[in-house]
C-alpha cells in the first residue's frame, strides 16, 4: 500500500515513516508533507491508497484536507492520526467517510492495526477513541458544532472580522467563511443577532 503521511512536524513525519516501514515490508510510505498546500500538490500529481494526516493544521484542518483529497481521490482511504480526542471531531470525521482515528499517544501497533483494518475495507478507532465516543454525552452547550466551530463563534460573537479570525486561528479567510456557512446552517440562525443569541444560550459567549 502507498502511503501520503501530512504532518506540520517534520520529527513526527521522519518517525511515524520509520514505525512503518520497519512493521511491515506491505506498506510503503511513497511521500511526505509537512504542509496542507504540499500534501495537495502531491495528492493532484500521484496516486496514494491511504492518507495518513494529523487533524490541526496551519492553514487548514484535517477534515478539510480529506474533504478535498476524497474530491482528488473517491478511492482515497484516509486515517487520521492526531493529539484531539474531541468527540465532536471524531464523529465529523466519521461522516465524511474517515477510515481510521488513532491518538498519537497510542502504541504503534495502533496505527499499524489501523491499516491492517483500513486494507480490509473496514473501520478502526483506536480503544482511547472508541472508549470516549461510548461514554461520551453530548453536553448542550456543544451542540452538533465541531470545536474549531465554536471556537469561530466566540470570535463572532465579539465582532471580529473574517480577516482577524483567520490570522488568530491560522487558517485562511476562505476557510472561515466556510465555517461561517456551516455554524449558521447548524444553529439555525442567519445573522450576528441571531447567533449571539444562540452563543449566550450555549455558553459561547
Amino acid at each position: 500500500m502507498d502511503i501520503l503521511l501530512v504532518d506540520d512536524h517534520r520529527i513526527l513525519l521522519e518517525g511515524t515513516k520509520t514505525i512503518l516501514e520497519a512493521s511491515s515490508d506491505q506498506y510503503k510510505v511513497k511521500d511526505m508533507a509537512s504542509s496542507v498546500d504540499q500534501a495537495l500538490e502531491l495528492l493532484k500529481r500521484n496516486d496514494y491508497d491511504v492518507l495518513i494526516t494529523d487533524y490541526e493544521m496551519p492553514g487548514m484542518t484535517g477534515m478539510e484536507l480529506i474533504q478535498i483529497a476524497k474530491t482528488i481521490n473517491a478511492d482515497l482511504k484516509t486515517i487520521v492520526l492526531s493529539m484531539h480526542d474531541e468527540p465532536a471531531v471524531v464523529k465529523e470525521l466519521l461522516k465524511l467517510g474517515l477510515n481510521g482515528f488513532v491518538l498519537k499517544s497510542d502504541s504503534h501497533t495502533d496505527i499499524m492495526e489501523a491499516l491492517k483494518r483500513v486494507e480490509e475495507g473496514k473501520i478502526f478507532l483506536s480503544q482511547n477513541i472508541s472508549q470516549m465516543l461510548i461514554h461520551h454525552t453530548e453536553k448542550p452547550n456543544s451542540s452538533s458544532l465541531t470545536p474549531r466551530e465554536q471556537e469561530i463563534v466566540k470570535l463572532i460573537v465579539k465582532e471580529y472580522s473574517t480577516k482577524q479570525i483567520a490570522e488568530i486561528l491560522f487558517i485562511s479567510e476562505k476557510t472561515v467563511e466556510t465555517h461561517r456557512k456551516n455554524i449558521l446552517k447548524k444553529t439555525e440562525t442567519s445573522n450576528l443577532v441571531g447567533l449571539t443569541k444562540y452563543a449566550i444560550k450555549h455558553g459561547l459567549a
